[in-house]
């Protein structure tokens, strides 16, 4: 599952990964109903901007919510982001959750599909 607040950036990662054989639900993150949208689909892996529709770190907010789904504590989560400042800053929170890793755009493929196998290998707690 991609969450973005841009309609391209999800049009390319549905198109990436759809070419890869992933099959991929793509929300919009300034979406109200996001929260529950993710929940509800229950994801084997969540790709999501840091920053979603403004200048706050509404992805993060996002993820906090989507992980205190007990069903979801441990999704396998890629934050991708433009904000090195806001990422460094976050870096204790982020190391203290489990199967979580980051990664900065611009972003190659070959990073984004070898990040992926990596959370997906990391086994729950």
């Amino acid at each position: 599952m991609v969450v973005n607040d841009n309609p391209e950036f999800l049009d390319l990662m549905a198109d990436i990964l759809h070419d890869e054989r992933y099959p991929t639900t793509v929300i919009d993150g300034d979406r109200a109903d996001a929260v529950h949208l993710i929940t509800a689909a229950v994801p084997q892996l969540l790709i999501i901007d840091l920053r979603l529709g403004s200048n706050q770190l509404h992805g993060l907010e996002v993820i906090r919510q989507v992980r205190a789904d007990p069903s979801l504590r441990e999704v396998p989560t890629l934050i991708c982001t433009g904000d090195t400042e806001a990422l460094a800053s976050l870096e204790e929170e982020l190391a203290a959750m489990r199967r979580v890793d980051t990664m900065v755009k611009p972003f190659s493929i070959d990073e984004l599909f070898s990040k992926m196998q990596g959370l997906l290998a990391r086994e729950p707690a």
